[in-house]
């Protein structure tokens, strides 16, 4: 996998995104865990986000194989290209990538309708900050590597 290449930079940033409206919805599921009525939030996003590395898979096959057409006959491969083909190739990362909040219609807990667990909200937010530094911290690092490629240090 090349570390500093766009397309792991893009899936990182829509990984934050996800992972940043989750830290939200949690934040607002905690501040609520006393409303009476209040409906907790949850996110996801992790489907759509390997819909996107799947379509990315995609378009790096079709640039395979097209380079290995080009080799055999460079003529053929430019005539014989299929436009909704290249249209794909040239498609957005972010195209078909949502994060979906959604309300969770399970029983309350309580008398009071809420249907929040302070302790699962926790885990929750512990997990989705471990992920979200995790990412971070890759993403950093493939800038910092890039900076020294740029500056020509090892």
């Amino acid at each position: 996998m090349d570390i500093i290449s766009n397309r792991t930079k893009d899936i990182a940033h829509l990984a934050l995104d996800g992972l940043y409206e989750r830290q939200k919805a949690i934040g607002s599921n905690t501040a609520n865990v006393l409303t009476p009525n209040y409906q907790r939030k949850e996110v996801s996003f992790e489907s759509n986000l390997r819909n996107v590395i799947e379509r990315e898979n995609e378009k790096e096959n079709i640039k395979i194989e097209n380079s290995n057409l080009y080799k055999q006959n460079p003529t053929q491969l430019l005539k014989s290209q299929d436009p909704a083909r290249l249209a794909f190739l040239n498609s957005n990362t972010k195209d078909g990538f949502s994060v979906d909040i959604e309300v969770d219609t399970s029983d309350p807990l309580g008398l009071d309708n809420n249907n929040v667990n302070i302790e699962e909200e926790m885990m929750g937010e512990a997990k989705t900050a471990m992920q979200y530094q995790t990412v971070a911290s890759l993403l950093s690092k493939s800038y910092t590597q890039l900076e020294q490629v740029i500056k020509g240090q090892n």
